[in-house]
């Protein structure tokens, strides 16, 4: 019985990142958003067409995404803003 619920939440999973995909490829297809990389830390960011450097939201608020770096290095992250 654990086994069923494992695959099918495993499905439910595969079957979610796949409509994903597809609705960014749709969107990509008509122009209306872009599949970048962050020009510092090299993640893949997805942007509008207008905007000219992509920039993560793990770069944009590093101390929370990354809070143990921040506490060890806490004057790095005023230094981006």
């Amino acid at each position: 019985m654990a086994a069923y619920v494992i695959v099918g939440v495993l499905v439910g999973a595969l079957a979610i990142v796949t409509l994903a995909a597809l609705v960014l490829g749709l969107l990509g297809a008509g122009g209306l958003v872009n599949l970048a990389r962050c020009t510092r830390c090299a993640h893949l960011v997805i942007i509008g067409r207008d905007d000219a450097k992509p920039i993560c939201p793990y770069c944009r608020h590093e101390h929370l995404a990354h809070p143990l770096t921040t506490l060890r290095n806490p004057r790095r992250e005023l230094l981006h803003h």
